[in-house]
């Protein structure tokens, strides 16, 4: 065995355990942005096909491409590393239209969510109906983790078929909330006792927030999988040349 292909073989295996390392990490924080995402997810059309999803997905196939790149250079297996090749540029693909599709659909996904949580906000249940109805619970603990309330304005709870007109907020929407203090309220005054801004702003700020960072950690995965596709076309180029001498 050559030097240069021991040390194309180190540098390719060194590369792959950076790789694998970087991989679990984006995981990890793909994880934790998708967990931040609970309380809000329900709104969304597709709650399974989103950028932290497309991320873990892409990191968990990569590093199990890793080691089987690895294995393909240190026994000298040119099927594993053509495979480990091909599948590479497979995913490098996909995570790249992946991402880009998901970012760039964001902005219709929003605007069609915001018109179903008004149309939501409109036949919001009563109180009867309150264990069984899923979008209450889901507005509740969106109104209480962001300290809002309705979507665009607080005034958009007056229009819910529940209270006929009157100026009711859930009580979610308090600041200290209490039984009834949602009922407190006039329809230009709030006395204080409930948060003023909409809740759809907040939420697509914290979507922005964690699109950018899944499309940082997109990038940087990119980048170090390209690299490894070339070391390991670098391989595979040297075993095919070096078996055709022998």
């Amino acid at each position: 065995m050559s030097s240069t292909y021991m040390v194309f073989r180190c540098v390719f295996t060194i590369v792959n355990m950076f790789f694998f390392a970087l991989g679990f990490a984006v995981v990890v924080c793909s994880w934790w942005l998708h967990i931040k995402s609970v309380d809000y997810r329900p709104l969304m059309k597709n709650q399974l096909f989103t950028a932290p999803v497309i991320l873990i997905i892409s990191a968990k196939f990569s590093m199990l491409l890793g080691a089987i790149g690895c294995i393909g250079a240190w026994f000298e297996k040119k099927i594993l590393l053509f495979i480990y090749i091909i599948t590479m540029i497979v995913i490098f693909v996909a995570l790249l239209l992946g991402v880009v599709f998901v970012i760039a659909f964001n902005e219709r996904v929003a605007m069609t969510a915001r018109k179903e949580l008004l149309e939501n906000i409109r036949q919001y249940p009563g109180d009867e109906g309150a264990d069984e109805n899923n979008f209450r619970k889901t507005m509740n603990s969106i109104q209480k983790r962001f300290h809002c309330c309705g979507v665009d304005q607080y005034q958009d709870w007056f229009n819910a078929d529940v209270w006929t007109g009157q100026p009711y907020v859930p009580d979610s929407c308090c600041i200290e909330e209490t039984n009834g203090c949602g009922k407190q309220i006039a329809a230009n005054e709030t006395y204080g006792l409930i948060y003023i801004d909409g809740c759809f702003n907040m939420i697509q700020m914290e979507i922005n927030r964690n699109l950018m960072i899944v499309g940082i950690l997109a990038f940087v995965l990119v980048f170090v999988e390209g690299f490894c596709i070339v070391a390991a076309l670098g391989l595979l180029c040297y075993l095919r040349q070096r078996d055709r001498y022998i």
